[in-house]
């Protein structure tokens, strides 16, 4: 039996924010199992479902209670992007910190009553910082999905104009937007409109919609979540950081993070069963990357897997080993120490890296005098096959 007060919930909420395909779609879902239970509903329940069908019910109930969003009023350019019900695309990898601060937002929202009651109130304005790429839109994301609420993202570009006036007027009429509505607001790239004003490259009007954000931050409907997010905290107004009564650092991922991120992508595309030597040597490769930069990674050996007929372990496989081959004698003999530790052979290690033996030898004397027998290649041939045979059927 279905969760019928969420249904509920769901169905209204779709209906009052417009989405109306998503609507038909979620009311057939929910309607078909109810009926096969309650054969007293199924004369309304088939009206209700040739309504869906006609079509024009539907748009006529709804339209008149979609908000039209605010636009430029030269361009009529709609100056935030609307998200009814923001969905999360896969299991959302966090730092320990992160996790525990968008938690606690959560926690907050649910036990709003409590903290009223006790003189308090759920945080309205949360910052995000963090360098690009580490998960604070995706951040903005979860929250509003935890929450249930429409995700408002500020469309910067539509914003921002060559006349400062009408940069201010289209920010104030973003802002009053959001107010009156439960929802979240995401003011991404925050840096662009909350600039120092002790900068003496900003004109007076710059600096007076900073003090206009200032003052909406601080009058934030308590029914409401302002998110703030900068990649560039230096350039903020020192008076922006205790208007927020939240701020949560989102770090460049550790190993273990972008390990656990890889592994994440590779079970959502449907290859869960790539060898964990691999996984451990794309996640050394991507040291460097934010989570947006390894997904790309990753989108990118998925789609040449599909495209030349290969399965993504032996695409990873390649993109490994030509990695290797292209680094720096240097780099080489470090992953040749983290081969060595892996257990892998000298042959296959020559293989990977391109080393010479003779180089490996007298970087790695011990481990040649003390190496175990070598066990039988699970791949011999070359080609397609050859690649993960190196990487992956290497070991001693």
């Amino acid at each position: 039996m279905g969760d019928t007060e969420k249904d509920i919930v769901q169905i209204v909420r779709l209906a009052l924010t417009g989405k109306e395909s998503d609507l038909r779609a979620y009311t057939k879902r929910t309607l078909a199992p109810i009926l096969r239970r309650r054969p007293d509903l199924v004369p309304i329940g088939k009206e209700v479902l040739a309504l869906l069908e006609a079509g024009s019910p539907v748009r006529s109930a709804t339209a008149t209670v979609i908000d039209p969003l605010p636009v430029d009023l030269d361009t009529r350019q709609e100056l935030i992007r609307r998200e009814s019900l923001p969905e999360l695309p896969m299991q959302i990898v966090w730092p320990p910190t992160v996790l525990r601060g968008l938690k606690e937002i959560e926690n907050e929202r649910d036990k709003q009553d409590k903290l009223i009651e006790a003189g308090l109130s759920p945080s309205r304005t949360i910052l995000f910082v963090g360098p690009p790429g580490v998960g604070k839109t995706m951040g903005a994301r979860w929250v509003a999905n935890q929450l249930h609420r429409p995700l408002l993202t500020l469309d910067l570009a539509a914003v921002m104009s060559s006349y400062l006036g009408k940069t201010g007027n289209n920010i104030r009429a973003v802002l009053e937007f959001a107010k009156k509505r439960p929802s979240v607001l995401l003011l991404d790239e925050f840096d662009a409109i909350a600039k120092r004003r002790d900068d003496t490259a900003e004109v007076g009007e710059l600096k007076r919609l900073v003090t206009v954000l200032l003052q909406a931050i601080d009058d934030w409907p308590i029914d409401g979540v302002l998110i703030a997010a900068t990649n560039h905290p230096e350039l903020l107004d020192p008076a922006v950081w205790r208007r927020f009564d939240r701020i949560i650092e989102f770090p460049h991922p550790t190993d273990e993070l972008r390990q656990t991120f890889i592994e994440e992508l590779l079970t959502a595309s449907g290859s869960d069963n790539i060898d964990s030597q691999l996984i451990q040597m794309l996640t050394a490769i991507t040291s460097k990357q934010s989570f947006s930069e390894v997904k790309r990674e990753v989108d990118h050996l998925r789609r040449h897997a599909l495209l030349f007929g290969t399965n993504l372990e032996e695409a990873v496989a390649e993109f490994v080993t030509t990695h290797i081959k292209n680094a720096t004698t240097q780099s080489k003999l470090g992953w040749a120490k983290k081969l060595v530790a892996s257990g892998y052979s000298q042959h296959k290690i020559h293989a990977i890296t391109g080393l010479s033996r003779d180089t490996l030898r007298n970087h790695f004397p011990d481990y040649w005098d003390k190496r175990p027998r070598p066990r039988r290649s699970l791949a011999t041939n070359g080609g397609a096959n050859g690649k993960r045979a190196q990487l992956s059927a290497g070991k001693r």
